[in-house]
C-alpha cells in the first residue's frame, strides 16, 4: 500500500484532498505536535500546505511531565516549528496519575483538553492506518460496540472543535519513507517500546504476528472499522426515528419507547446520552437504566447518576442534565422536624430521636440548618435515610 504515497509530493496531495472538506478558507489549524514520526511528517505537510490552500498553521507541544526528556523535547519541537517559520507553543498539564482509565488514557485526555483550548478551530492529528488497525483490535478484545470498532473517525466535532486525521489511510512504512526522503528528524518516546501498555503489546507483539500470517490485517481492520462507523450512523438515523423527539432534548416521552422492541429503546437511550455528552454505558447498564426509567411506576421517584449526568422519571418522560445542573439552587430549612421533604423529585429526609451521641434539638429550631446541593465547607451529616431508594 506504500506506492499510494510513494514520494512527499503524493502525500501531500493525499492529504489535501483528505483536507479539502473538513476546513475553510483563513480557518486556524493548529496540528498536535509530539516530535514523533507521524506528527514531525505532518507537521512538514501542513506547512508546505497553508498558503496553498489558505489556512493559518500553528503548532501546540503538550508536555505532560512524564519523561526525564520531556523537557528536551519540548524544545526539540520549538526548534523545528521556529524552521518551518510556524508559531509554536508547549504547554504543561498535570496528569492524575490515579485516573481510572490508567496513565496512558489521563495523559490522553490531558492532551484533548489542552489542544481543544489553543484557540484554533481545528486541530490536526497524525494517527495513521496503523494507530487505526490498533484502535480497532484494542476495542475488539475489550468488547466493544459499534462506536468502539469505528475506531477513530478522520473529522468529527468535539469540545467545541473540529479534529482532523488527514493520514488514517496512510501506513506508517509510508510516513517513514516521507521523513527519510525530507531529511526529517524526529523524537523517540521510549515508552513506545513497553509493552505493559496494552497497545504497544498490540503493537509489537500482536499485529507483527498477525501481518505474517495475514500481510493484509491492517487494511482489512480499516475497512472494519469504515463499515462500523456506516453501521453506527444507520443505527443513530433509526434513533432519531425512534425518539418522538430531538435527541438533543432534555426530555423524551417515555411512552413511544415503551411502544419499541427493547433492543429500539435500548439504542435510542444510548444515542440520547451520547447527544447530551455522556459517555457510553455497558451494555448491562444501560439493560438496568432502560428497565427502571420505563418499567417503574407512574409514581415512582428514579434517579440514575451516570458519568456526570442525572437521568430521571418526570412523570410520563424522561429527563437528563448535568448531575450539578440538576442539584442547583435549592435549600430546604430544617426546624428539627423528624421527616423533611426536600421538595419534587428529591425525596425526604427522616430523622430518629437518639439516646447518645447526635444533633441536639435546641440547635436546629431556629431553622438555621439547611439541606441543599453541596458547594464546599459545609457540615454533613453520616447517616441519611432515604425511604423508597
Amino acid at each position: 500500500m506504500a506506492d499510494r504515497f510513494d514520494s512527499p509530493e503524493a502525500l501531500a496531495d493525499h492529504v489535501a484532498r483528505q483536507l479539502e472538506p473538513a476546513l475553510r478558507v483563513g480557518e486556524r489549524v493548529c496540528v498536535g505536535f509530539s516530535g514523533g514520526l507521524d506528527s514531525t511528517v505532518l507537521f512538514d505537510v501542513l506547512a508546505g500546505l497553508r498558503d496553498r490552500m489558505g489556512f493559518a498553521l500553528e503548532a501546540m507541544h503538550v508536555h505532560h511531565g512524564l519523561s526525564p526528556n520531556a523537557d528536551a523535547w519540548a524544545g526539540s519541537c520549538e526548534a523545528f516549528a521556529r524552521g518551518l517559520g510556524v508559531p509554536f507553543r508547549a504547554v504543561r498539564v498535570q496528569v492524575d496519575r490515579e485516573d481510572r482509565a490508567g496513565l496512558e488514557g489521563a495523559a490522553r485526555h490531558a492532551r484533548r483538553e489542552a489542544l481543544a483550548a489553543c484557540g484554533a478551530s481545528v486541530i490536526a492529528l497524525a494517527h495513521h492506518r496503523d494507530d487505526q488497525a490498533e484502535t480497532v483490535l484494542l476495542q475488539a478484545l475489550r468488547g466493544t460496540g459499534l462506536k468502539g470498532l469505528a475506531g477513530m473517525a478522520p473529522v468529527h466535532e468535539a469540545l467545541g472543535v473540529r479534529w482532523v486525521r488527514p493520514l488514517l489511510d496512510v501506513p506508517r512504512e509510508a510516513l517513514a519513507a516521507c521523513a527519510r526522503a525530507r531529511s526529517l528528524a524526529w523524537i523517540e518516546d521510549e515508552s513506545n517500546a513497553s509493552i505493559a501498555i496494552d497497545r504497544n503489546f498490540l503493537r509489537h507483539e500482536g499485529l507483527e504476528r498477525l501481518r505474517t500470517r495475514f500481510p493484509q490485517a491492517d487494511g482489512a481492520l480499516a475497512r472494519l472499522a469504515r463499515h462500523a462507523a456506516s453501521a453506527g450512523r444507520l443505527l443513530e438515523a433509526l434513533a432519531r426515528q425512534d425518539a418522538g423527539g430531538p435527541l438533543e432534548s432534555p426530555r423524551l416521552k417515555a411512552a413511544p419507547l415503551r411502544a419499541l422492541p427493547r433492543e429500539r429503546a435500548a439504542n435510542v437511550l444510548r444515542h440520547w446520552i451520547e447527544a447530551n455528552g455522556g459517555a457510553m454505558p455497558s451494555a448491562a447498564r444501560l439493560g438496568e437504566m432502560l428497565r427502571q426509567l420505563l418499567d417503574a411506576k407512574g409514581d415512582a421517584d428514579v434517579r440514575l447518576v451516570h458519568e456526570g449526568l442525572l437521568l430521571a422519571r418526570d412523570g410520563d418522560a424522561l429527563a437528563i442534565a448535568t448531575a450539578r445542573e440538576a442539584c442547583a439552587d435549592w435549600e430546604v430549612a430544617w426546624r428539627g422536624e423528624a421527616i423533611v421533604s426536600l421538595g419534587e423529585g428529591r425525596g425526604e429526609v427522616r430523622f430518629e430521636p437518639l439516646t447518645g451521641e447526635g444533633i441536639a434539638a435546641n440547635r436546629v429550631a431556629g431553622g438555621a440548618w439547611r439541606f441543599g446541593p453541596r458547594r464546599g465547607g459545609e457540615f454533613q451529616l453520616a447517616v441519611i435515610s432515604l425511604p423508597g431508594r
